[in-house]
């Protein structure tokens, strides 16, 4: 079964089992998260809205960023990172 949910406004296709990377979730590993589910895809074809995906938090990450600004012609060049946390979930069921 496929879907489409909608996490801390952001659309994210997943399916059962998938693990994938959203932004910080104020909670510990093992804990159930719930999305709304935007699309689902299942044996009577389309659906829109109604179902819930449950979410298991695996645990959390951080990753560096690196942001570049230029501005031509003006010799104009900033560099710097930026450290970005975000969970790792597991889509254990969509219901």
């Amino acid at each position: 079964m496929k879907a489409v949910i909608k996490f801390k406004g952001f659309q994210i296709p997943v399916e059962e089992g998938q693990t994938i990377t959203v932004p910080r979730v104020d909670a510990r590993e093992g804990e159930t998260v719930e999305a709304d589910v935007v699309l689902y895809k299942g044996e009577n074809g389309l659906e829109f809205g109604g179902h819930k995906a449950v979410l298991k938090v695996v645990g959390h990450v951080q990753k560096p960023l690196l942001v570049f600004k230029m501005r031509r012609k003006t010799n104009y060049r900033r560099m710097y990172h930026h450290v970005q946390e975000y969970t790792k979930v597991v889509v254990e069921r969509i219901e």
